[in-house]
């Protein structure tokens, strides 16, 4: 017994060591990788010529206040170029790790812990303070974890009341189906999905809801023939990420495996789970009937851009990963056939709509100018 319990005790030292040395096991993209195809990489559009720009950034929900969240601070400056055509929607995971905190029964007042993941939430809502941007916040599974969203929603509402902006909580609706809703925005619409209900629902509702979906999209279209459509949330449809199963760095790995033993239902929130990939094929045989459709998400603690080949099914021409907005959550990344950008590094997105198309800017908060811009073939 003895010799087992060095053992035992030898072997949880090594895992310790290689953890803390964190010797990758993968490669990854920690300079811009840039693989374009159909797209240009012709100069900007001049301010004058944009009619909104749309800033994405996910995975924010450990954000700093006190020096300000680096990529809060920049994602605040460029909507602050014009905030009366820009808006800012952050992709999900707004609160690490439990979501929106709940008093116990007999708690009057928030303690230490509490009002530190309440911070994490006013970092974000300070860039449509600062910027005067409208702002959007998607859910993500970890706002999820906290077992419901209404604490979430009746707080950004307070913020936006206080504070006098124009920032809101989509989609969250009261009842049993968590339906997409939509914002009409010059020259696009925007389509909030809560994905982690999506990934968990069943039979009537998810179907209900994919309807939805479909209407929202159809009727923009309809309505609005020249728009692109941008459908927000909060799990990817593609990546190459630690969510598919690359791994970078040995200390995901170690993480990983063991949240996996201890909590098997973690798998459900990576691509290749039989959940997820349900999910996945239903948003694509919605998003697959439409054409300039670009999809959006954070989850993947990465920067990503992925080009898709149009087809009935196939999904979005473009989607994008935005989850990396903060430093000690970035993971690595490699990337597919796809695969048009990666980087693993703290930053977001930006988009710039225009009569003459889109444009996309990938912004990292170690440069001035952006690591990466060009026009997408839509």
């Amino acid at each position: 017994m003895k010799k087992i319990g060095i053992g035992f005790l030898l072997i949880i030292g090594v895992l310790i060591a290689l953890v803390l040395v964190n010797p990758q096991i993968n490669p990854s993209h920690t300079s811009p990788f840039l693989a374009l195809d159909k797209e240009t990489t012709a100069p900007a559009p001049a301010e004058a010529d944009i009619v909104q720009r749309v800033i994405l950034y996910g995975d924010a929900g450990h954000s700093s206040r006190e020096p300000w969240q680096a990529s809060m601070l920049k994602v605040a400056q460029r909507a602050s170029i014009a905030p009366d055509k820009s808006t800012v929607v952050a992709l999900g995971d707004n609160i690490y790790m439990q979501g929106y905190p709940q008093k116990e029964e007999d708690q009057t007042e928030w303690d230490e812990d509490q009002l530190e993941s309440i911070s994490f939430l006013d970092a974000q809502l300070r860039v449509a303070k600062e910027s005067g941007a409208d702002m959007y916040l998607v859910p993500g599974n970890h706002d999820w974890y906290a077992t419901e969203l209404q604490s979430q929603s009746e707080h950004v509402a307070r913020y936006a009341e206080q504070h006098g902006v124009n920032t809101r909580f989509e989609p969250f609706h009261g009842g049993d189906i968590q339906y997409p809703t939509a914002a009409e925005l010059p020259g696009v619409t925007l389509i909030f999905i809560d994905s982690e209900w999506l990934l968990r629902a069943e039979g009537t509702q998810r179907s209900k809801a994919l309807g939805r979906l479909d209407l929202l999209m159809r009727t923009s279209r309809k309505n609005h023939p020249d728009k692109l459509l941008l459908l927000t949330a909060h799990h990817p449809l593609e990546t190459m990420g630690q969510h598919a199963g690359y791994l970078a760095e040995f200390a995901y790995w170690f993480f990983i495996k063991t949240i996996f033993m201890v909590f098997p239902e973690a798998a459900d929130e990576d691509t290749y789970s039989p959940i997820y990939q349900a999910m996945i094929t239903d948003i694509n045989a919605v998003t697959g009937k439409y054409e300039r459709v670009i999809y959006a998400a954070g989850h993947e603690h990465s920067l990503q851009v992925f080009h898709h080949h149009q087809g009935e099914g196939t999904g979005p021409e473009y989607s994008l990963v935005s989850g990396a907005a903060n430093s000690n959550k970035i993971s690595g990344v490699w990337h597919t056939p796809n695969t048009r950008f990666a980087l693993s590094q703290e930053g977001f997105m930006e988009l710039s709509l225009t009569n003459q198309g889109t444009y996309l800017q990938v912004w990292d908060i170690h440069n001035e100018a952006p690591v990466a811009g060009f026009w997408l073939a839509l």
